[in-house]
């Protein structure tokens, strides 16, 4: 009976449904305490204190404001292939069913993000790198849980790598002495197909700085000039596929491939 009460509680607010349904991805709130709730705050979601640790299973809390501590769901998450370092909440969800099809009989679903990052540190610089894992999130009247994982992409990165070792270095690169690369991807809706899943667009940017450098190559010594220091964007890293979901295995899957772009995500 308190779950059937707190999925229709969880239902998007009337006036903000048909926008949600038609986006597809929602933005969540951040709150106080690492919490991260649909925009009526009816229902929240956070990481427990071992994500970020390392230490012991991860689990994805799911919250009812209002509701005490009997409002609380604890899921533990599936070990994600990149075996990340530290996890964080993706600040959106993705709007699979909204709990009030069908008379409300198939309940809530949605996709609920975990960014993994990893992190490396080397002499003079360092660097960190993330993926997105995409997880089925349901509710029903007598259910609650994930489902798996529906989608494992690589999500942003940063690297610092020193390039000065001398006096002369930094004069030669006017003291622009890190070679420094940048990954940053974002979803969104992708064309309806009526799928099981909402298709997704994926959308990447992938830059160097200076603009002459390039990781796979030894920048150290360059003599830069004053229209070197800005960022070059790579267009093979920068690219645009579509996302669709294949019943067959259960996973997201690309239009076409990605190039490797490994030299801007791998710490």
């Amino acid at each position: 009976m308190l779950l059937t009460m707190l999925l229709a509680a969880a239902q998007p607010a009337a006036d903000t449904a048909p926008a949600a349904a038609q986006s597809r991805i929602m933005d969540l709130i951040a709150r106080e305490g690492g919490q991260h709730c649909l925009p009526e705050g009816q229902l929240c979601f956070e990481l427990s204190n071992s994500a970020d640790t390392g230490e012991g299973p991860a689990s994805l809390i799911v919250s009812f404001p209002g509701s005490g501590d009997t409002g609380k769901t604890s899921l533990p998450l599936p070990a994600f292939a990149d075996d990340p370092q530290g996890l964080r909440l993706w600040p959106q969800i993705v709007s699979v069913r909204s709990g009030d099809e069908a008379d409300g009989r198939e309940g809530l679903e949605m996709l609920v993000g975990v960014i993994g990052e990893q992190r490396a540190m080397y002499s003079g610089g360092g660097g960190s790198g993330a993926r997105l894992h995409l997880l089925r999130f349901g509710m029903a009247p007598h259910a609650i849980g994930l489902s798996g994982e529906v989608l494992d992409v690589v999500w942003n990165s940063a690297l610092m790598i020193r390039a000065c070792f001398s006096e002369q270095d930094a004069k030669d690169r006017l003291d622009a002495c890190h070679d420094e690369y940048e990954f940053k991807a974002v979803l969104k809706p992708g064309p309806d197909d009526g799928g099981e899943l909402p298709p997704l667009t994926y959308r990447s940017f992938a830059t160097a700085y200076p603009q002459t450098s390039r990781r796979s190559e030894d920048n150290s010594g360059q003599k830069l000039k004053k229209s070197d220091l800005a960022h070059w964007k790579d267009a093979e890293c920068s690219y645009e596929r579509v996302l669709r979901h294949n019943p067959a295995t259960g996973r997201y899957e690309m239009d076409r491939p990605a190039p490797d772009c490994s030299v801007y995500t791998t710490p």
